[in-house]
C-alpha cells in the first residue's frame, strides 16, 4: 500500500467529505473522474470531482490548503465550464470561509442592488456619526462584492478569505495598485475592529472604504454579466 503524505491524507479526506455530502442531497457523484466522464471537453484538465444532478451540476478542485494557490489553470477551466448552462466549477479548500451547506448550492452571491443599498446604508450611517457601523457594513459589503465579481470573472475564490480575493485579484490585473493598496489598508482596520483593538482614525478609514467600495460597484456592475 502506497503512503500518503499528509497533505495527501488531508486532499483524499476532504474530498471524501464533500462526496458524501452531496450524496446526502441527492446528487451523483464520482471521485476522479475521467475524461469520459466529463459532460463536455477540458483537454487534459481533470477535477477531483464530477457532481450532477439532473442537466447540470459541479466540476470541483479540491485543495488542502489555499496558500501558495497557481490560478492560471483554474481560471482557464472555470471560464470554459461557464460557457455550459448548468455547470459551475469550483475550488473547495479546507480554508474556506464559507464552511456551512454544500458549494454550489447553499452559497448564493448578493445582487448589486442588494451591495448598492448597503453602501447606501453604510453613508448615511457613517453621515450621523456611527463610524463603526457604517465601516462594518461597508466591509460586509466589500467582501460580497468581490465574491460576485470572483464568479462573473471565472476567477474560482469566492468561497475564500477576502485577504486572499484581495492578492489574487490584484495579481490578475483586477485591482489597480491603489484599490489593492486601499483594500488591504481596509483589511487592517477591519482587523482592528473586530478584534478589539484601536483602529484610528475611523472616520477616514470609512471614507475610503466607501469611496473604495463605489469604485469598484461602478467598475464591475458596468460589464453587466449575469450572477
Amino acid at each position: 500500500m502506497t503512503n500518503l503524505t499528509q497533505p495527501e491524507v488531508e486532499h483524499r479526506d476532504l474530498a471524501n467529505k464533500l462526496a458524501e455530502s452531496y450524496r446526502r442531497e441527492g446528487y451523483d457523484v464520482i471521485i476522479g473522474p475521467m475524461p469520459t466522464d466529463l459532460p463536455f471537453e477540458l483537454g487534459r484538465y481533470r477535477p477531483d470531482l464530477l457532481v450532477r444532478k439532473e442537466q447540470g451540476g459541479f466540476l470541483i478542485k479540491v485543495k488542502s490548503k489555499a496558500d501558495r494557490l497557481s490560478l492560471d489553470e483554474l481560471s482557464s477551466v472555470a471560464d470554459e465550464v461557464k460557457k455550459h448552462d448548468g455547470w459551475r466549477f469550483l475550488l473547495v479548500t479546507s480554508q474556506d470561509v464559507a464552511s456551512e451547506g454544500l458549494p454550489g448550492k447553499d452559497d448564493q452571491a448578493a445582487s448589486w442592488d442588494e451591495i448598492s443599498n448597503r453602501l447606501d446604508h453604510g453613508c448615511r450611517l457613517a453621515e450621523t456619526g456611527d463610524s463603526e457601523a457604517a465601516f462594518l457594513i461597508l466591509w460586509i459589503s466589500l467582501e460580497q462584492l468581490l465574491r460576485i465579481h470572483a464568479r462573473q470573472a471565472a476567477i474560482p475564490v469566492e468561497r475564500l478569505s477576502a485577504s486572499i480575493m484581495i492578492r489574487q485579484f490584484y495579481s490578475l490585473g483586477e485591482l489597480s495598485i491603489r484599490q489593492f493598496d486601499l483594500a488591504l489598508e481596509c483589511q487592517r482596520t477591519r482587523n482592528q475592529l473586530v478584534h478589539g483593538f484601536p483602529a484610528g482614525d475611523l472616520s477616514s478609514s470609512t471614507h475610503k472604504l466607501s469611496a473604495l467600495l463605489s469604485d469598484l460597484l461602478s467598475e464591475w456592475s458596468a460589464s453587466n454579466i449575469p450572477t
